[in-house]
């Protein structure tokens, strides 16, 4: 575009001429009007060539604007690649993708774009194989989504990326599920699930029929129904549900919202290791008697009211169980011993090591003891309770302690009460001056109390020293834990100073264990 001027001529005119002759309307004269035509057919000529230039120059800006942008875009694309994140290493990728599911609040679904581990695997193609190599998947039926076709090629395509790895797989929902036609693409996979967490409604269940035969990984199953706790009585409808009948690695089940519900159900339970429910005694006896492998249950026992099977009069025996978890949300109107004492009267448990009892009530009832040699292999016995334990329950569980000459681990969580108040005997029976027979093997203390600002009982600091150093019939306390530490009162000074010797020779430390 070089040697073309970039400035037209100006017209010969003067400028007062053409401001007189603009402000009136006499024709200009004969040289006015050759030297007026002159610059129109110049300047209309100059004009087509600047349009031109500006056509050029346009064309020129657009192609350096497209070049700017296509390095911008590089240069980014080189910035991620060269990103930091991708030189983390996989098993870091994976613990971020196990917190992210950890972490998640709401039961979100996998096929949700917005889903963190679903957002991580999107970084980059090493992301996504470690990702997907967790193949954990969650379903979530009770939001308004559609099956869309969108969802059921993402699912495909999930399944399809997880290879041959195994998956770990949860359901949601309160709403009939079995005609979604996300299930025939889930159930294909159902060869590789080794977790499964199933909350549907009762009359869903029925849609995992198909898998009867093919869940040779299964290790857990849990199954909770969302329709509110209901009861299958005899006679027993036919045929059972039979769907986990065969799955030969199967070790651990939970159930939950339905009682006697295990009648109605088929499964492998001789092979069972851990079971979780709440139900019947009558029930739990039955299960023991079915699963005589079983080394661990979790069972809440609340009311027994609805059972119409009388319990058997003499005790039964379940020879592997070494750890029990035993819970009452509610305190039973009908079982007046309590839904926790009626079990334990009930079943023994040779080889048990851990004892724990928890009580979401004030009604309190604990065993003052335990069928058969039960107590005498016990180890571990925890005590968690929402309220302070009543004096009654007090003097039970020191009658129970008596049995337990193998205890080490003693811990109590409940409401401190005031000092000088009678429900104090515990502190004074545990005192090994007041009875130095008791707990000879204890070397672990944990007290929780879940007051605000629990007050240092003087008996409290009694019972510590007299168990603190080695004695000809018991072994020495050697860690004493505390939820808080102690409101000291100065009235009890005394107590105080021995209590702060203590805590200097490092034997009282703070914290819950989870």
């Amino acid at each position: 575009m070089q040697g073309y001027p970039c400035q037209f001529r100006s017209i010969e005119l003067a400028d007062s001429r053409v401001f007189e002759l603009r402000r009136s309307n006499d024709s200009p004269l004969k040289t006015d009007r050759l030297q007026l035509e002159s610059f129109i057919g110049e300047g209309r000529g100059f004009l087509a060539t600047l349009q031109e230039r500006v056509s050029h120059a346009r064309a020129a800006l657009d192609e350096l604007l497209e070049e700017e942008k296509r390095v911008q875009d590089m240069i980014e694309s080189c910035k991620t690649i060269v990103s930091p994140i991708r030189r983390i290493p996989e098993d870091i990728v994976r613990e971020i993708s196990l917190v992210s599911w950890e972490t998640d609040e709401e039961r979100k679904d996998s096929l949700n774009a917005k889903f963190a581990p679903f957002v991580l695997s999107q970084v980059c193609r090493e992301w996504r194989k470690s990702v997907s190599s967790m193949s954990t998947i969650r379903l979530d039926f009770n939001s308004n989504h559609r099956d869309s076709m969108a969802r059921q090629y993402l699912l495909q395509t999930y399944l399809l990326r997880s290879a041959t790895h195994d998956i770990t797989l949860s359901i949601y929902s309160k709403r009939e599920i079995s005609q979604s036609h996300l299930i025939p693409i889930l159930l294909l996979s159902a060869p590789r699930w080794t977790d499964v967490f199933i909350s549907i409604l009762q009359n869903s269940m029925h849609a995992f029929s198909a898998v009867r035969g093919c869940l040779h990984r299964l290790n857990r199953l849990h199954v909770e129904y969302t329709n509110g706790i209901f009861v299958v009585r005899a006679p027993f409808s036919k045929p059972k549900f039979d769907a986990f009948e065969y799955a030969p690695l199967l070790r651990s089940f939970s159930i939950n919202g339905v009682c006697n519900g295990v009648k109605q159900m088929y499964l492998p339970w001789p092979q069972l290791t851990t079971y979780t429910a709440h139900d019947w005694t009558g029930t739990y006896l039955d299960i023991f008697k079915l699963a005589p492998d079983m080394e661990t249950a979790t069972l809440q026992c609340d009311d027994d009211s609805e059972d119409e099977v009388p319990l058997p009069t003499t005790y039964s025996s379940h020879q592997r169980l070494r750890v029990l978890y035993l819970r009452e949300v509610d305190e039973s109107d009908v079982v007046s011993e309590g839904g926790t004492v009626r079990f334990l009267s009930h079943v023994e448990f040779p080889v048990l090591e851990s004892l724990s009892m928890s009580y979401a009530h004030p009604g309190i009832q604990i065993p003052s003891s335990l069928c058969g040699s039960t107590a005498g292999s016990l180890k571990s016995l925890i005590i968690d309770a929402l309220f302070a334990i009543p004096v009654e329950a007090q003097a039970d569980l020191l009658g129970l302690l008596k049995t337990t000459p193998s205890l080490s681990k003693l811990s109590i969580s409940c409401r401190s009460v005031p000092e000088g108040n009678e429900n104090n005997e515990l502190l004074l029976g545990l005192n090994a001056n007041v009875n130095p027979g008791l707990l000879p093997c204890l070397t672990s203390l944990e007290f929780c109390f879940i007051n605000t600002n629990p007050y240092l009982d003087p008996s409290f600091v009694d019972m510590v020293q007299s168990r603190r150093y080695l004695a000809p019939a018991r072994v020495a306390l050697e860690t004493l834990r505390l939820s808080v530490p102690f409101v000291l009162l100065s009235a009890n000074n005394e107590a105080n100073v021995r209590w702060k010797d203590m805590c200097d020779e490092g034997l009282v430390t703070y914290g819950v264990d989870s």
